[in-house]
């Protein structure tokens, strides 16, 4: 079984894991037309964007972003302990602008969580095994990565995306992190994050979005 300290730790990097998926619904408000579509039919951008220049392609996907997405989450901790695989949802709303994140993991259950966050009060909200939480954290948004590299095209659900790389912060913890930027409309299709640390591997990936389905979150 993981370890006390590999759950504690897994509960740090699941606040900051939702700062990549954030970014592509807490991103703008806007392009309300699209409903409850996962990758299909999405509208043309009416600017064109060159890719290489990831600070101006992460502006203009956080300008035209959609007003919620629900994406598929898995995750992989490893230790010297063992290893734990999780799965779930994570939610994100433009307005108020916040994230929800259920997990689940059926062979370690403490890793288990339901999460909560608030970007304009930065304030986070935990539950596990039946006891809540709360405290503050800055996490970064994902158009606010750090050293951003554009790595060229790839095809994810038979479209076409911009994928970068870079780092986000949550607090003092930095995260390799990894975007996938749909090129019909900029909405982000698909993170992964990596953080190691002490022995502790957790990855993490957002996939099979569900974007402008009217989803919304509580206060946490």
């Amino acid at each position: 079984m993981l370890s006390i300290r590999v759950k504690h730790l897994a509960c740090l990097l699941f606040g900051l894991f939702l700062l990549a998926s954030c970014a592509s619904s807490v991103s703008q408000g806007g392009e309300g037309s699209q409903t409850a579509t996962p990758s299909g039919a999405p509208p043309t951008p009416t600017a064109t964007v060159d890719p290489s220049n990831v600070s101006q392609l992460l502006a203009l996907s956080h300008e035209r972003g959609p007003q919620d997405v629900t994406y598929t989450l898995s995750e992989m901790v490893q230790s010297p302990q063992g290893s734990a695989v999780g799965s779930g949802k994570a939610v994100f709303t433009r307005s108020p602008h916040r994230f929800l994140l259920d997990v689940q993991f059926s062979s370690v259950p403490s890793l288990s969580r339901h999460q909560i966050y608030d970007y304009t009060t930065k304030k986070i909200t935990t539950t596990r095994n039946g006891a809540t939480q709360s405290n503050t954290s800055n996490i970064e948004p994902y158009y606010e990565l750090h050293n951003g590299k554009y790595l060229g095209k790839e095809t994810v659900n038979g479209e076409t995306t911009y994928h970068v790389s870079g780092i986000l912060h949550q607090d003092n913890l930095a995260v390799p992190t990894e975007l996938w930027i749909r090129a019909s409309d900029l909405y982000v299709v698909k993170t992964t994050q990596h953080v190691q640390a002490q022995g502790i591997t957790d990855d993490i990936a957002y996939t099979d979005p569900v974007f402008n389905a009217g989803a919304t979150i509580p206060a946490p």
